[in-house]
Order: structure tokens, then sequence, then C-alpha cells
């Protein structure tokens, strides 16, 4: 479910028969990020995996790393990783 942007933290919790503020108090304790947070972080460790290998224009990782919009998605590498998709 990595690509699908309707994926939520509900979904997970769900799957794991956990609330979802029980699951969110786990996962804030192990890693000290919510939830959405670590989301987004693993979907742009992936896409910065999927530019350094230069196989697919920025637009297309960022559908296939689970964002709906291409703006926020830049918006939210740069801020990770200090530059924009294009220039990595």
């Amino acid at each position: 479910n990595f690509h699908n942007p309707e994926f939520q933290i509900d979904d997970i919790a769900d799957s794991l028969n956990m609330s979802r503020s029980s699951f969110y108090r786990k996962i804030k304790g192990t890693i000290d990020l919510s939830p959405n947070d670590y989301l987004r972080l693993e979907r742009l460790k992936k896409a910065a995996q999927l530019l350094k290998e230069g196989k697919y224009q920025v637009n297309e990782i960022c559908y296939m790393g689970g964002f709906s919009s291409p703006s926020y998605f830049s918006k939210c590498f740069q801020k990770q990783f200090g530059t924009l998709p294009k220039d990595f």
C-alpha cells in the first residue's frame, strides 16, 4: 500500500487490531515520530531511492510514492533532504 495515497494510519491500526490512539502512542514512544510523519518519511526515502535510479520522472515518482500532489511532494522532499527532487 506504499503507493496508495488513500492508505492512512487508521488502516495500519485496524490491520493490527489496535485503536488509532493506542497505535499512535506505541509509534510515538518507539521512534519519536508521529505515525503520519513516519509514513511520510518512508515514502520520501523510497522516492529518493527511485530518483537515484534515474528510471522515472519526478511526477511519476510522486504518484508512485503515494503523494497525490507534485507540489506537496516537492515541498516535503525539500524539507527532508534540503534539495528539490529535480536537483537530487
